[in-house]
């Protein structure tokens, strides 16, 4: 009895030191977790502290910049007999305050940050599940008529028709932009220590890329897109990417020859290559990943993310793809059915009105579709992959109230190149008070460059766009302004926004179609230029 006692003591004994043990482990996972967590929100924190700084900073700038207006007016005013020197060195403050550089902070996307919130994550979820339903519902009633499984990729094989001609076009492009920018800069930052006439040094250089920019990023994607056999969604690519290495070679341009050039005025002959404090050309490293970087601002650093979440970029991944099988089927049983066979009907009021009203549901979910996929996937992936921290490549622009917030909010990466390269270039040069001549250019610009596109894109000129940026898009920017509040202008923007996309997925559905349907039998310049669903008709 007593070495059985003994050994149930023994085995007792054993079992609490082991559940003793254990509850210790429990305890130090648990404080590991807890010190995780903790490390994990206060690098939040201090990320939010950072953004919250930069906007403080911001707010501050502006805000002192009116004040001292206000008193250089004053002071102007009270002291007459200054007047002649006072203007000059206001108009010189004024220049310098204009100057508004893009603070790169750690943040992330706004929809990532609104996941987070129950509520908003519901409403997602239930978007998600009608679009689940409506792609299910048109597989299977395709299935049942066909009588087996099908999936129907027959628009993506016809648009991304001759795919490696619009690739081999970007290759010759992207491999331009990233060696002969950066060549032209070194070499003209080697000649800058020598020359004793920099402003013409300069000015050659700038003709002589502006030429190489005219031959390689501008004749030759339009070359291969008009002479080639190539899709719709192969040729969307060509203009895209010429616009954005366009857009990224200038400022690469812009933010690195003015400090060389400013450093060699103020010291003379100075070592470019120095790392001492003098300003020297950039680094290929940076410049390469500027290229692929989801920014048309150059900085030499970006913040940068510790890690990449791989199960993160292969989400987005995901859902860029499910958004474009949406679209296709979108295009498929509601804008294919509805303008197939338009040109058999008249052109006038009545059918156009009931073509836009009946398709406002599917224009607006094109809308949301073309957001999401282009805005937020596609960047936030490019993003992840390159550890790229400042994901702000939109704001709410659905919370607007006005066109003028819209336009500001939707496109954050375009809009920033805009009023930094164009609108403060432009007032820096004709003065402060001609800011809607400046507001003027930039939507001339955009206007531009968007019918520019869509142009190579359809291979028709049809000015739907360039109407509705540079007439009705001035118009509602200045009508429909930043002192319109309230939920009432919100619906007014929304409503807006849908009839919009509607007029232009009707309209340029129905002149694609005209196209295929009525060819020109003599190719004359104004048979090109008058759109041929005007008078495709029996």
């Amino acid at each position: 009895m007593d070495r059985r006692e003994m050994s149930t003591q023994g085995i007792r004994q054993r079992s609490s030191q082991e559940q003793t043990r254990g509850e210790e482990e429990t305890q130090l996972f648990n404080g590991e977790t807890e010190h995780l967590e903790k490390i994990t929100a206060h690098i939040q924190w201090k990320r939010d502290l950072e953004v919250m700084k930069a906007k403080v900073l911001e707010l501050i700038h502006n805000q002192l910049s009116d004040l001292l207006d206000k008193t250089m007016e004053e002071a102007a005013h009270s002291r007459p007999q200054q007047l002649s020197v006072v203007p000059a060195k206001k108009q010189s403050r004024e220049k310098g305050q204009l100057l508004k550089k893009k603070v790169f902070v750690p943040q992330r996307s706004l929809v990532d940050t609104l996941l987070e919130v129950e509520h908003f994550r519901t409403i997602h979820h239930i978007f998600v599940a009608m679009l689940c339903i409506f792609v299910l519902k048109q597989i299977i009633l395709d299935s049942i008529n066909e009588g087996c499984l099908v999936l129907d990729f027959e628009l993506f094989i016809i648009g991304f028709r001759e795919l490696p001609t619009a690739l081999f076009a970007w290759l010759c492009m992207f491999l331009y932009t990233l060696f002969v920018p950066y060549q032209a800069l070194q070499i003209w930052s080697s000649c800058l220590k020598m020359t004793r006439f920099p402003n013409l040094l300069t000015i050659t250089l700038v003709l002589l890329m502006l030429i190489c920019h005219i031959a390689v990023l501008f004749f030759l994607p339009i070359y291969i897109v008009v002479y080639s056999n190539v899709g719709i969604a192969s040729r969307t690519i060509v203009p895209f990417e010429q616009i954005r290495l366009l857009m990224k070679s200038y400022s690469f341009l812009r933010e690195s020859m003015p400090p060389l050039l400013h450093a060699r005025n103020q010291v003379g002959d100075f070592d470019l290559e120095d790392h001492s404090g003098n300003v020297s050309p950039p680094e290929f490293s940076t410049y390469l990943y500027f290229l692929f970087c989801p920014t048309l601002i150059y900085r030499k650093s970006y913040p940068r993310d510790p890690y990449i979440r791989w199960s993160y970029v292969i989400r987005k991944l995901i859902e860029f793809l499910a958004c474009i099988y949406i679209l296709n089927l979108l295009l498929k049983y509601y804008f294919i059915p509805r303008f197939g066979n338009m040109h058999k009907q008249p052109f006038n009021i009545k059918i156009q009105l009931l073509a836009i009203f009946d398709l406002v549901l599917p224009g607006i979910t094109i809308l949301l579709m073309i957001f999401y996929f282009l805005l937020d996937c596609w960047q936030n992936m490019f993003a992840e992959i390159l550890r790229f921290a400042d994901r702000c490549f939109y704001k709410d622009w659905w919370n607007s109230t006005s066109f003028s917030t819209f336009f500001r909010s939707w496109n954050a990466i375009v809009h920033d190149w805009l009023y930094i390269y164009i609108y403060q270039d432009v007032l820096w040069l004709i003065g402060r008070r001609t800011r809607a001549g400046a507001m003027l250019m930039v939507f001339l610009l955009s206007a531009f460059f968007h019918e520019y596109i869509t142009t190579l894109t359809f291979g028709f000129f049809y000015p739907v766009l360039f109407v509705l940026f540079a007439i009705t898009g001035v118009i509602f920017n200045f009508v429909l302004n930043d002192k319109r509040k309230g939920p009432f202008w919100n619906i007014i923007i929304w409503i807006c926004l849908s009839l919009g996309m509607t007029v232009i997925s009707s309209l340029y559905s129905q002149e694609l179609f005209a196209q295929i349907h009525c060819p020109l039998k003599e190719k004359t310049f104004w048979g090109k230029l008058i759109p041929r669903s005007w008078y495709c008709h029996p």
